[in-house]
């Protein structure tokens, strides 16, 4: 779990959940020190933890239908938001699509399938 490590929530609600990005962390000492950036797959991370608080259960990345990282999400950020416009359950698996921004710039667009955890 990245939660506690890379970041702490701050809020979470029925289609989004608040984060607080740790720029002590060390993962962004090992990438890169001196110009830390979130790695994508740290993000893709967050976003299923994220589906996870709002769901309400586990979740494992079963695909990836779009995943675009359109500017570099950096520890100084400070509060970003993982914003799902689609977040459905159906039997064993979650559909979510969404962004991960902070303050109207976004830093990925996803399109992310997980299955749900047994």
């Amino acid at each position: 779990m990245l939660e506690h490590e890379l970041y702490t929530i701050v809020e979470n609600a029925d289609n989004h959940v608040c984060i607080q990005l740790n720029p002590e962390s060390a993962i962004y000492k090992a990438h890169f020190p001196g110009n830390p950036i979130t790695p994508g797959v740290c993000q893709v991370g967050m976003v299923e933890e994220s589906a996870e608080k709002i769901c309400g259960c586990g979740l494992i990345l079963r695909e990836v239908k779009m995943l675009k990282f359109t500017d570099i999400l950096k520890p100084s950020e400070g509060e970003v938001e993982v914003r799902f416009d689609k977040l459905e359950k159906e039997a064993d698996t979650v559909t979510a699509k969404g962004t991960v921004m902070s303050d109207g710039r976004v830093f990925t667009k996803f399109s992310l399938i997980f299955t749900i955890e047994a």
